[in-house]
């Protein structure tokens, strides 16, 4: 694969990471604030399915983006690199919130299903990997030289004295 098409498959996999976090996140929110109201959440198949279905667009597209971004060349954006890592930092806070609110606030008032564990479990994975690559990028898009800036050269130019 040549650099280029590296490069697009690299942030196609990045969409597919914040879409598939877009999915769980408007899945998931109804239930949030259920939780926070103080009612027991009752979740269908439907939302389960669309639950899982986004962490695993994220999971699968974080671990391929992974592989590749050793092969991916990032130019100096400061902007972009700065944007990446707020929302880094930003995309943990719903599933903490949410994990925080279904662990702490709410165990004892429901019944311990395996399945709805697994589930939080498995979105605070995701979300750390999702917030995890995006850091990097972002790290990356900041330490990337620009181009014929900071190549200092330390060559001798042969016009000093010997």
């Amino acid at each position: 694969m040549n650099g280029s098409a590296a490069k697009a498959i690299f942030w196609f996999s990045i969409a597919a990471q914040v879409a598939g976090a877009q999915v769980f996140f408007w899945d998931a929110l109804p239930d949030y604030r259920e939780l926070t109201e103080g009612a027991v959440v009752v979740g269908t198949p439907k939302d389960f399915a669309f639950a899982v279905f986004g962490l695993a667009v994220m999971q699968s597209a974080y671990w391929y983006a992974r592989r590749l971004q050793p092969q991916v060349r990032f130019r100096h954006r400061v902007v972009l690199g700065h944007v990446l890592l707020c929302v880094s930092e930003v995309s943990f806070f719903f599933v903490s919130a949410l994990a925080t609110v279904a662990m702490f606030d709410h165990w004892r008032r429901s019944q311990f299903v395996l399945w709805k564990l697994m589930l939080l479990v498995s979105a605070i994975f995701a979300f750390f990997c999702y917030k995890r690559q995006l850091a990097s990028v972002g790290d990356a898009l900041l330490e990337a030289q620009r181009e014929g800036i900071g190549k200092a050269t330390t060559q001798p130019t042969g016009r000093g004295k010997p």
